[in-house]
């Protein structure tokens, strides 16, 4: 099988490929990830290619390598969910059961950004953004309001898409054959303004927790901002650490 030579970066289409064999159990966690020398054989790419798609499996968090032995996937517990995400991609709402969640748009469309926004996708003066803002709901529960930013030139890609069951990062990636190398989250307790409070249920002023997102497609290129907001009744976010013991 031989990949595509179009657009299409050809360690992200080789990225995909495994990342699907292994979330489908087509790869068993017991045996080791074809090694490099085979799928350059197999999809007719370099080493570096190979090498390229395991580091973004890697930081996946899909993989492990273990020298002298091979490329393992590492088991997951599936009674852990996992808030985070990092990943080439599919978001940090597709890795949990965020994106499961029944969602509705409120607005979409071109805007004049706020000076914080503007900063945070490091856009030229007067550059406009595409603007998504939605609402999340645990059945008929409204527990999260989003609004998502994107620079204009690239809302042609959202032209004729319903956006209710997709994610917008993912479509991003798809479309400009990137992958996510870098995503900056930042939690902060604020006060609900009008907008959130309307949307979320509860009054204004209420104490509600924000989550902003920031996706690289490279160390210092942002190509989205997210902001979330929470019932802080109805949250939380939970990170376990382990110390590694030098020997």
């Amino acid at each position: 099988m031989k990949l595509s030579r179009d657009h299409i970066p050809l360690y992200f289409q080789l990225q995909q490929i495994l990342r699907k064999s292994i979330l489908s159990g087509k790869i068993s966690p017991e045996d080791p990830l074809p090694t490099e020398n085979e799928l350059c054989n197999q999809y007719g790419v370099s080493r570096t290619t190979v090498r390229q798609a395991f580091t973004a499996l890697l930081n996946e968090g899909l993989i492990s390598r273990i020298p002298g032995k091979g490329t393992f996937i590492i088991e997951r517990d599936p009674n852990r969910k996992v808030v985070h995400y990092f990943h080439t991609t599919g978001g940090l709402v597709e890795s949990s059961n965020f994106a499961k969640l029944k969602k509705t748009i409120h607005y979409r469309g071109l805007v004049t950004p706020s000076i914080k926004i503007s900063k945070l996708l490091n856009l030229e003066q007067d550059k406009k953004i595409f603007c998504l803002r939605g609402t999340r709901y645990q059945g008929d529960q409204p527990i999260c309001f989003f609004i998502t930013s994107i620079s204009s030139e690239h809302a042609h890609y959202f032209r004729g898409r319903r956006l209710t069951n997709e994610i917008m990062l993912t479509v991003l990636e798809r479309e400009l054959g990137q992958s996510i190398q870098k995503v900056r989250q930042t939690f902060r307790a604020v006060k609900a303004d009008e907008r959130v409070a309307r949307h979320l249920a509860i009054k204004k002023d209420e104490p509600v927790l924000e989550l902003e997102q920031i996706y690289f497609v490279s160390p210092e290129i942002p190509i989205e901002v997210g902001i979330n907001y929470f019932h802080a009744d109805q949250y939380q976010y939970a990170m376990e650490l382990k110390h590694k013991l030098d020997i």
